[in-house]
């Protein structure tokens, strides 16, 4: 066997694997989103190697933190049951729960741009952009 040959039996089902990892084009929306760039060290700070919401984050318009498929507010946790993505909109199903109650929520997100989203709710003209931090 050549070795052109051992190193694609080798790579192949690596490259497969990495392939079939994410969907093709599929937006990451890993990571901290508050209202405006300028607010993420007042809306988010580091505790650890974890990223959290500061204690006075809703004085500052908020935000959201993604992991996988859990989405953590201020007051809420949330699950995401359904994401997809049309497009450059992506539909979200998320189960949330608060102190109070759990609830069924629908909202889109259209992407803006590599690090803008913007939050839209269905039936609604209402959007409100939210920006990817890096802390």
């Amino acid at each position: 066997m050549s070795v052109v040959c051992r190193i694609l039996a080798c790579a192949l089902p690596l490259l497969t694997a990495a392939l079939l990892a994410a969907p093709a084009g599929a937006f990451d929306l890993n990571g901290a989103w508050a209202t405006a760039p300028s607010l993420c060290r007042n809306v988010f700070k580091k505790q650890g190697d974890n990223v959290v919401l500061t204690t006075t984050s809703d004085l500052y318009g908020g935000g959201f933190i993604i992991e996988g498929n859990h989405v953590r507010g201020k007051f809420v946790t949330c699950n995401i049951e359904s994401n997809r993505q049309d497009g450059s909109t992506i539909h979200l199903s998320v189960a949330c729960t608060t102190e109070i109650a759990t609830e069924q929520i629908q909202f889109d997100l259209k992407i803006v741009n590599d690090t803008t989203v913007a939050k839209m709710f269905p039936e609604t003209n209402i959007a409100m952009d939210y920006h990817r931090c890096t802390l």
